[in-house]
């Protein structure tokens, strides 16, 4: 017990060792970041699906995803699988290395040849239920590419053309299962012709990427996982919408696919993949059709092709062919970097060919 008798030289001991006494407590008791708290904190817009992912200059039609609801998100406690299921969606690297996309590759690569047992495909009732509307547009292959069409046979009739937008624009199931009146504004705009085995993915932004986007331009945060999953229906995927589609154009002919090609990409991540690949610097490829075999690379036997399947770009054609294996049948895959003729400058011009070929 302190009297007054005591030196102030012996209170301003006392005092400073109660305060350091006090200051060592409360930090004890503060509560330390988890595991999860890191991981959430690293992650970025969205995904299965990087920032850098954001096709920048397209501008989804529809509402933009307008609010910053959270009366539908899941509470703190989540169980462990939805946890885990949370953990895998990781801040990338600001640009995507040749290694980090050939990684990529390899596993994408094993995904395809096994197949993918659990896939299932979405229904028209699904699509619905997911807020999706499927638009027709005018048919015709684009003034850019119809010299590599030519070259390859691949019909220009517009009567063997079919050019349709998956967008979602419609009340909505989200992935929790309830119900979501704001939808994200995302489309999937392809050429479909089933005559020559081929596709077109011309215009493609994801829910989430949509979402992430205004976001971004309203100088808002950043979605978590947990929230993608309240403003995002159940189905999503450029694979899933792609395939509905050319299944209902191709009919009996859906396993002879051949070609897809990602038309004027402008993600950076491809693109820089691309330049790594050929060791030139960022966003000067310049190689219009026909390009020379070394720019041709086989999927099966090259790092070059396994990096390629390991971009954005990339990652979608192998679930398709995983998902699809049964109709399919086994397939090879060669990708094929190029730029258009004409109309873009070469920093937005670059082009990529996936050949689905057989043994």
């Amino acid at each position: 017990m302190f009297t007054l008798r005591q030196s102030p030289l012996s209170l301003l001991v006392a005092v400073i060792t109660l305060l350091a006494l006090f200051s060592h407590l409360k930090l004890q008791v503060q509560p330390q970041a988890n595991d999860d708290d890191i991981q959430r904190r690293q992650v970025a817009s969205i995904q299965d699906v990087a920032e850098k992912e954001l096709r920048t200059v397209a501008i989804p039609f529809g509402q933009p995803h307008r609010q910053n609801k959270t009366s539908t998100l899941p509470s703190a406690e989540e169980g462990s699988a939805a946890k885990a299921k949370e953990a895998l969606v990781r801040r990338a690297p600001d640009t995507l290395t040749y290694d980090r996309a050939l990684c990529n590759g390899r596993r994408y690569w094993a995904l395809v040849q096994a197949g993918n047992p659990n896939a299932v495909s979405p229904s028209q009732a699904d699509l619905d239920d997911s807020g999706w509307t499927l638009r027709d547009y005018p048919n015709a292959v684009s003034d850019d590419l119809k010299p590599v069409a030519t070259s390859l046979g691949i019909s220009s009739d517009p009567a063997d053309i079919h050019r349709i937008s998956a967008q979602q624009y419609s009340e909505f199931t989200n992935q929790n299962g309830d119900r979501e009146d704001d939808p994200s504004g995302a489309q999937y705009l392809q050429t479909y012709i089933p005559a020559s085995g081929t596709i077109f993915a011309s215009e493609n932004i994801s829910p989430e990427q949509s979402i992430a986007m205004y976001r971004r331009d309203n100088n808002l945060p950043p979605y978590t996982p947990a929230q993608y999953r309240a403003f995002t229906p159940k189905i999503r995927r450029w694979s899933d919408l792609a395939w509905f589609v050319w299944a209902k154009q191709a009919g009996d002919k859906a396993g002879d696919l051949r070609y897809i090609f990602r038309d004027n990409v402008i993600n950076d991540d491809t693109k820089g993949v691309i330049d790594q690949i050929f060791k030139i610097p960022r966003n000067t490829f310049d190689q219009p059709w026909p390009p020379g075999p070394e720019k041709t690379f086989d999927v099966a036997t090259t790092d070059e092709g396994k990096a390629l399947l390991g971009t954005p770009h990339g990652s979608g054609i192998a679930w398709m062919m995983a998902d699809h294996k049964d109709t399919l049948g086994e397939r090879g895959l060669k990708v094929t970097c190029f730029t258009s003729n004409g109309f873009f400058k070469p920093e937005n011009n670059y082009y990529m060919l996936f050949e689905l070929t057989r043994p």
